[in-house]
Parts: structure tokens; sequence; C-alpha cells
């Protein structure tokens, strides 16, 4: 039997982009996000824009979604970040902002198992890192078994999230049953673009069903 608090909540969006985004439609604007998810009832929705260290919005990024708060919203809205996983394991992430929410992802493609597998393990080890995102194999390479024990294992000492990822339907069913087999922590994310994508978790029914199941 499960542990309801190991359930994933279909209501719970834990990944959504805004317009602040380098290639999101103007139409998420952080207003209409949020309004959305008001709509169809969302519980908590995470906003988590992509970052750089030389982003030079962030200020005027969160006093939008503080003001939205303050405003009367139902859902719970939460104010974070998604940044890129570097080759050396760091994140390329302002560390002024290290307190907030924030997903760290693979945008860049690895060709070598090894220098992926030590970019990933260093950044789970990043105290100021919630959740690792979209996790996947690359194209060129795959885990063992005994890679994904280790890396469940690291991801459970360190107390990390894997993001079940709607729009690339990650990770794969494999990877997720080690996970789940070693009590690694999940939970849901659209890594939505478009408001019609927010909360929008139909293309990885089974991948849920297989963790609530």
């Amino acid at each position: 039997m499960n542990n309801n608090k190991r359930l994933l909540d279909l209501k719970r969006d834990y990944h959504v982009h805004s317009n602040y985004n380098d290639h999101s439609p103007q139409e998420l604007s952080i207003e209409n996000v949020t309004t959305y998810a008001d709509e169809i009832n969302l519980k908590t929705l995470a906003i988590t824009e992509h970052v750089r260290k030389s982003s030079d919005w962030i200020p005027r990024y969160l006093e939008e979604i503080d003001k939205i708060v303050s405003s009367g919203i139902k859902v719970t809205l939460i104010s974070g970040f998604e940044a890129k996983i570097l080759k050396d394991g760091t994140v390329d992430f302002p560390s002024e902002y290290e307190g907030y929410f924030l997903i760290a992802s693979f945008h860049t493609n690895f060709h070598d198992k090894q220098d992926w597998l030590c970019a990933l393990k260093s950044t789970i080890t990043l105290p100021f890192v919630r959740v690792i995102g979209h996790l996947a194999p690359e194209t060129s390479f795959d885990l063992t078994d005994n890679e994904l024990i280790e890396l469940a294992q690291l991801l459970k000492s360190y107390d990390k999230t894997v993001e079940i990822n709607a729009k690339y339907r990650r990770p794969p069913m494999k990877w997720l049953q080690i996970f789940k087999e070693n009590n690694v922590n999940f939970h849901l994310g659209s890594d939505a673009h478009s408001l019609d994508e927010i909360g929008n978790f139909k293309s990885i029914t089974n991948l849920i069903d297989f963790i609530n199941g």
C-alpha cells in the first residue's frame, strides 16, 4: 500500500514558465498564468523561469509574483527558477537567490557518460538545488541498473526531488522503477510554455499511474 505523502497530486504543477523566458509567448504573463491556474483549480503552481547568472530581470520577476500573491489568488504560488547544470557540476544560477525554489536541469548535450554522471552527482550535493528536472539518458548512452541504484541512493541521501516531466515524458520507466524502489521523492512538472500546458499531465498518465499504484 502506498504512503499517501508519496502520491503524485495532479493539482500541483511545479514547473511552469512565463514570458520572462526568452522563448515563451507574450500571452504567458505571470497574471495570465496564475489566472489560468485558478480557473483549472490548481492547488500549487511553481513559476520556474529559465535563469542564468547574467539575468538582470530577476528583481522585476520576483516583485511581480509577490504582487500577484498579495492580490488574493486561490492557488498557492511559488517563486522559482530553472537553471542549467554545467559541465563542472555547478549550475548557471546567481548565488544571491539561492533561497528560492530551484530546478536544476540538463540543457547541454554530454557525449561521455562519466562526465554526465559526475556533473549530475555534483549538482545533487548542492544544498540550494531542490529538484532535478526532466532527468533522462543522453542519446549516446544509458545507465546500468547499478548506476541507477547508486544515483537513487544519492538523490535520497540529499533529499532531492525528481521531477516527472510532462513535456519530455521523463524520466523513463526503467529509471522510475529503480528510483521508486529506493524511495526517491517525486513531483509533477508540466514544463509549460503555453497556457494550455499548465497542469496538463495527460502525456504521462502511465508514469503517474506507476508511481501512484
